[in-house]
């Protein structure tokens, strides 16, 4: 049993690979990318191409289904490859080549650093089939649902399941959720084994981008591996994928080095049939943020700012060539995307709402962000130490001296999100919503390849003390020996950094992952089972009043059946759910709750014990259930009860 169901998780997680890679493969292929840069923009250009076709084919009445995303995607390669002329350059060729050892060495390195980080979700969850317990997860596993039942891959139809009254539909970028239904019609899993396959994939997507960007900006290979196992070991990482969980936003952030590499690509490409390729790279990877999360584009110019300040300041002329083809870029990233952009303009007042207090002191803030202690009792020290020993030999990141300001920006903004409420602070960061926890990850992402320069040049430190040595001795071993050697010496350092964090922190990420898998405050196991026992009793499709605080709104990513609070959150929701809320238990008096409840075709009633929020408390309407006699009890457990009107209750009765 327990093997049959380490088997069905590995199909999912393989079936998400396969979906996120293959797709975005064949497309960059086509326009162009090679090696490194293939590999890694991939899941970025498949995201571009789900959250591009995704709205044009609601608009066409074309229902979204795997079979629909594959077809139009293979349409894309197929255009993509006619469009091909004769190549010049490939973009960063005149970068010093990394051996073939080099090259495997690296994706061995990044192998582990994969598995790591996915040991560290692995372990917390236990299950695949683990329920998310924060407050985005279900938002997220009813969309994917959503999604698969209904084939409407509108910018607005997912939110429905919460804002189901006509007029109160939201916008909200759908990339990451239409790809997770395909996901789910390919493997029959259930929705939160969709969710976790991706999120363990999280952190080997951030650590290869990091890859990449090293790679295309000329570092060692000792300077790309060590990156990688640094950026698994952070836990301002996993933060991302417990509290919320953030998962389009995490999935964003981990891509967002990516579009460095691709507008280097833009900009060093030589002929029109280079820079129409790579122009159509960059439009297809913005694409992909945008659709997996906006906020990420002001990620990104934050990212390629720097990088591109650098690359002008040492050469003044690349800019009257460099930025017609980024605006160009930008321009055709914009016709890609002007569904989601026109929507969020239209939604960008709800940013106003959104607004986490800044609850930390400057002192405490600044302390967190140097030691990566942000919400934590202790630091990671050696991460600390990496970092100081890469910014002593700085200067030795050459091209990617850049990734200090980024780290600064991140870093600046987190520290106003985190200790500043004034009316200038959050107008800067409210494109996070104010949000420190979102702020914190980038900022410790760009310092993690700091800390990965700490390692390669401690490294390097390492091989010239034994090459003195060496010469001490007048020894003259082989250049075999000596590329041995210093693979050894890599290896060591690593090992050594791994070994010093306990595993990369294992136990520790370990231990903050496992709080969004807990056994509740949003389901527990036996809230899981009265879901399954209504489903069975209301018949698909139902209609079903529950409690917003509770975590009953996952009934339609588990069962189907139809919430009446398909979320926790409660802005803008209808005046039918409002009035639900507010008056239900005056129903057998109440007309206008008898006329909503005839209207949404309610007949069962289903709360749990526990709230998602400890200052949370059950809604008016639904207080003082337990005694209604025009309700009747049909199942109870420890955490759950269920009642069912009574067909006779609208009959006139005039009291409970």
């Amino acid at each position: 049993m327990v093997s049959a169901q380490l088997a069905h998780a590995a199909w999912v997680v393989f079936v998400y690979l396969g979906i996120l890679w293959v797709p975005g493969l064949a497309l960059a292929h086509a326009l162009g990318a090679r090696g490194w840069t293939l590999i890694g923009s991939a899941p970025l250009v498949t995201y571009g191409v789900a959250g591009f076709l995704g709205p044009l084919a609601a608009l066409a009445g074309v229902p979204w289904s795997a079979a629909t995303y594959l077809a139009v995607t293979a349409v894309l390669v197929l255009a993509a490859v006619g469009t091909r002329l004769r190549r010049s350059r490939a973009p960063g060729s005149a970068l010093v080549a990394w051996s073939t050892a080099a090259h495997l060495g690296v994706a061995g390195v990044l192998t582990v650093a994969a598995a790591v980080g996915g040991a560290v979700i692995a372990r917390a969850m236990s299950d695949l089939n683990a329920v998310p317990q924060d407050w985005d997860a279900v938002f997220h596993a009813n969309g994917i649902r959503y999604l698969s039942d209904t084939g409407d891959s509108s910018l607005y139809g997912m939110s429905t399941v919460n804002w189901f009254e006509p007029g109160t539909a939201v916008f909200y970028p759908n990339a990451y959720h239409l790809l997770g239904a395909v996901v789910y019609q390919l493997t029959g899993a259930s929705i939160p084994a969709v969710l976790n396959a991706h999120t363990l994939l999280i952190p080997g997507l951030t650590a290869l981008a990091l890859v990449v960007l090293i790679r295309r900006f000329g570092g060692r290979a000792v300077l790309a591996g060590g990156t990688a196992i640094v950026v698994v070991s952070l836990s301002a990482l996993y933060d991302m994928l417990w509290r919320g969980p953030l998962l389009p936003y995490a999935t964003a952030v981990a891509l967002t080095p990516l579009v460095v590499v691709l507008l280097r690509d833009l900009v060093d490409a030589t002929g029109v049939g280079d820079r129409v390729r790579c122009g159509g790279l960059v439009a297809v990877g913005l694409a992909g943020l945008i659709c997996l999360q906006p906020a990420s584009l002001f990620g990104a110019v934050l990212f390629a700012l720097p990088a591109f300040g650098q690359r002008w300041w040492s050469r003044p002329r690349l800019v009257v060539s460099d930025v017609p083809l980024v605006i160009l870029a930008g321009i055709a990233a914009a016709v890609l995307t002007v569904l989601q952009l026109t929507a969020g303009l239209g939604s960008a007042g709800d940013l106003d709402a959104m607004d986490w207090p800044a609850d930390l002191g400057p002192k405490q803030a600044l302390g967190e962000f140097l030691t990566f202690s942000h919400g934590a009792a202790s630091p990671q020290v050696w991460i600390v130490v990496a970092v100081l020993a890469g910014l002593l030999t700085y200067r030795r990141l050459g091209d990617l001296r850049w990734i200090g300001v980024v780290a600064a920006a991140f870093g600046m903004l987190f520290l106003i999100a985190a200790s500043s409420d004034a009316p200038w602070a959050n107008s800067i960061t409210r494109f996070w919503w104010n949000d420190r926890w979102r702020l914190i990850a980038p900022a410790a992402i760009a310092l993690a390849l700091i800390a990965g320069n700490g390692l390669a040049e401690t490294q390097r430190w390492s091989v010239a003390a034994a090459g003195r040595l060496r010469r001490r001795d007048r020894a003259g071993p082989s250049r075999r020996f000596v590329t041995a050697g210093r693979a050894t010496v890599a290896i060591s350092v690593l090992a050594a950094f791994a070994v010093l964090t306990g595993g990369l922190y294992l136990n520790r990420n370990t231990t903050r992952m496992a709080v969004s898998f807990a056994p509740g405050p949003a389901l527990t196991p036996d809230e899981v089972v009265g879901l399954h026992v209504l489903a069975e009793m209301a018949g698909p499709g139902a209609r079903v009043l529950n409690d917003r605080g509770d975590g009953t709104a996952w009934m339609y990513a588990l069962t189907g059946l139809h919430p009446v609070a398909g979320h926790y959150n409660a802005a803008n929701v209808g005046p039918e759910a409002t009035l639900l809320a507010e008056r239900f238990n005056q129903y057998p008096r109440d007309p206008a709750v008898r006329a909503v409840v005839g209207r949404l075709g309610i007949h069962y009633v289903i709360l749990s014990r526990s709230f998602l929020r400890p200052w949370a408390h059950r809604q008016p309407g639904l207080v003082g259930l337990d005694d209604a006699s025009w309700l009747e009890r049909v199942y109870q457990n420890s955490d759950v009860v269920i009642f069912r009107i009574t067909p006779d209750a609208a009959a006139g009765s005039s009291g409970d």
